[in-house]
């Protein structure tokens, strides 16, 4: 038991901040402390390795904040801990924690907090400001991120780990990671504890070997991070060296150098109050230079915090409700919609009925808020997954499969789980094609999660908050259908970027506002300008007319046409007739059919094959002069010849 500690002078200092900070009169201590019981500062340091309390003085309070102000006090080494009556924790405001113990591994004791006194130099480092519109986000879990042996770098499962994978996400053509909780939490679980559904984490048991070679339960580990914690320090175990806090810093600048923007998924607890989580996300904006957030709570007042003026450029993203309620207006506040995740899926497996939802959200476009659209994220089945499993598959959890979403809306293509067969492996790389396609066509922010763009894959398990082993971690070594798919996925991510039109920050209309002859976006059936909204429709052509976009459009490529067939028979979509002088090209499909288009002006028709995308543009043509049929005088209408190896339906 610690001794108190005898300090000569313990001066009145300021009550705020909360939290413990050397500053040139000593150590300043604030903490919150209700109730009459004694409460202070357990101090660990050269003196006094078993520590020593150190007591409020009664007096040095006001309401239930009570600080002091050891005078004198220089050891910048130093660890503590606070304490109240018989209690000892740690400090909610503290900016470090000891990194004694890896990851899963259990804790003899409460670690101790620090003082973070030296000065990182961030140099010419500066948050990066990137509107939703631009926006390309790629989530990432820390640790599952390198950590799979196949992951190619030397410091597995740490910040260190992520800088080094910063090139391949330049590569990708991503502009802001966000980070599944990297704040510091306690991943390993009490037994026997219930946790509420907010918190969204459950139990599991795991043998693993003894250094000594018996053996000994695993504690259950909540591998996701979303509890509570110590909101203002970076996650220790997630760094390589002992020092988190640099560390961090240090992969946010390599991030910043490479273009890209580094945004952190925060849960808050519902009883916590908004000022206090207004404190965090400004010390995380100022002190780590942190240019995003996705706030997941019970209860926000966006209002409040969209307000403040420090974070007037940072990304507010929170859900739907969240963002109904509070912080319209504010052209920096999003949400994530579940509308686009469940209803994209419904459509891309060919359900019925949803052919207007498909051309809702293809559009939808709010400007006083950003959208972001996902097809999957972390909390589900992962792309590959979601063509390849009917039914979640998470025995694994020790849950009797009786956790995560029941109705995730996938379809595994005509075999449930791994497949040789030939025709089973095309079509699902085809429809995690349509998927990635739809995803960077819509209006909304796109969202990819981590190895989605290379078909990772869960096994089937749609709910791994448990699971920190091959399950949850990025498997690198690539299929070639991984490789197919990544190369798919970066030219549709350089497609949206290269084009002002299809990232628009202002609504697309259906109406000529320019006098141009061409409405911003445009939908097409069999024929063209007759789009069939039918309920039994699955098939859809759209235009999009880049004199709409922003300036620096290239004049060659000023309209796309996206041919969008989800169903099971081949369909014919009508192709709007182009000004004189240019001409459908056919640019790139979901599929392994080429459709050949003739080099005319005139009206045409594709023949897009069952399940498929197909993205053609534009180019110039030498004019020439109409040749009239001979039959009835008028102009001939040049006609697309059929896809190879397909026939029309009255052939």
């Amino acid at each position: 038991m610690q001794k108190t500690f005898q300090v000569k002078r313990v001066d009145r200092t300021r009550m705020y901040p909360l939290g413990v900070s050397f500053e040139e009169e000593g150590l300043r201590i604030s903490a919150v402390c209700e109730g009459a019981e004694e409460a202070g500062i357990i101090l660990y340091d050269r003196k006094h390795k078993e520590g020593v309390r150190i007591p409020f003085p009664e007096d040095y309070r006001v309401g239930a904040v009570r600080a002091m102000m050891l005078s004198g006090y220089r050891d910048r080494n130093c660890s503590y801990l606070f304490y109240r009556g018989d209690e000892v924790y740690q400090d909610p405001c503290c900016k470090r924690v000891e990194n004694l113990c890896g990851y899963g591994m259990r804790k003899p004791s409460v670690p101790h907090c620090q003082v973070v006194s030296e000065v990182y130099d961030w140099g010419n480092d500066e948050n990066v400001h990137i509107p939703f519109g631009e926006m390309i986000l790629y989530s990432l879990h820390v640790r599952g991120f390198t950590k799979h042996r196949s992951s190619g770098v030397k410091r597995k499962g740490t910040y260190a780990g992520v800088a080094e994978k910063i090139p391949y996400m330049q590569e990708l053509g991503i502009n802001m990671a966000l980070l599944m909780p990297a704040y510091e939490f306690d991943e390993i679980m009490p037994e026997n504890t219930a946790q509420t559904i907010e918190q969204a984490v459950l139990s599991y048991k795991q043998e693993l070997p003894k250094p000594g070679g018996e053996e000994q339960k695993q504690p259950r580990l909540n591998y996701w991070g979303f509890q509570t914690g110590l909101y203002y320090v970076p996650k220790s175990a997630y760094a390589y060296s002992k020092d988190a806090v640099g560390e961090f810093k240090d992969m946010v600048r390599a991030f910043h150098s490479a273009g890209i923007g580094v945004s952190m998924q925060f849960y808050f607890p519902p009883e916590m109050r908004t000022a206090d989580i207004l404190d965090v996300l400004k010390y995380w904006v100022l002190e780590y230079h942190i240019d995003g957030f996705h706030l997941m709570s019970g209860e926000l007042s966006m209002d409040m915090i969209a307000d403040e003026p420090l974070l007037a450029e940072t990304m507010l993203l929170t859900g739907e409700w969240n963002a109904r309620r509070g912080g319209v207006g504010k052209s920096n506040v999003g949400w994530l919609s579940d509308g686009f995740l469940y209803d994209m899926r419904r459509f891309i497996k060919g359900d019925d009925n949803m052919i207007n939802q498909f051309l809702f959200h293809i559009r939808e476009k709010k400007d006083e808020n950003g959208i972001v659209n996902s097809i999957a994220r972390w909390d589900g089945f992962r792309l590959a997954d979601l063509v390849s499993y009917e039914r979640k598959h998470n025995e694994a959890n020790g849950e009797n499969n009786v956790d995560g979403i029941d109705y995730n809306c996938s379809w595994n293509c005509g075999m449930e789980g791994k497949s040789r067969k030939k025709g089973i492996q095309e079509l699902r790389l085809r429809q995690m094609k349509n998927a990635v396609t739809i995803l960077f066509m819509s209006r909304g922010t796109p969202l990819l999660y981590s190895g989605d763009e290379f078909a990772n894959t869960q096994e089937g398990n749609n709910n791994p908050y448990c699971q920190d082993n091959d399950i949850a971690w990025i498997k690198w070594n690539h299929t070639s259908m991984g490789r197919e798919l990544l190369d798919y996925t970066k030219f549709m991510i350089g497609m949206r970027k290269a084009h002002g039109i299809l990232h628009s920050r202002t609504l697309l209309r259906g109406i000529d506002t320019l006098s141009s002859g061409f409405p911003a976006i445009s939908f097409h059936g069999r024929e063209a300008w007759r789009p069939d909204t039918s309920p039994a429709s699955r098939c859809m052509g759209i235009m999009y007319c880049g004199f709409y976009a922003d300036a620096g459009e290239k004049e060659e490529e000023r309209f796309y046409y996206i041919a969008v067939n989800m169903h099971w028979e081949v369909n014919y979509m009508g192709l709007p007739q182009l000004p004189k002088g240019r001409c459908w090209v056919y640019r790139t499909s979901t599929g392994k059919e080429i459709p050949e288009i003739e080099e005319n002006a005139a009206a045409q028709e594709i023949c897009v094959p069952p399940r498929t995308i197909v993205l053609c543009t534009t180019k110039e043509i030498p004019v020439e002069p109409e040749k009239l049929s001979r039959k009835n005088g008028r102009t001939e209408k040049a006609k697309i010849t059929k896809t190879k190896g397909m026939k029309k339906p009255d052939e």
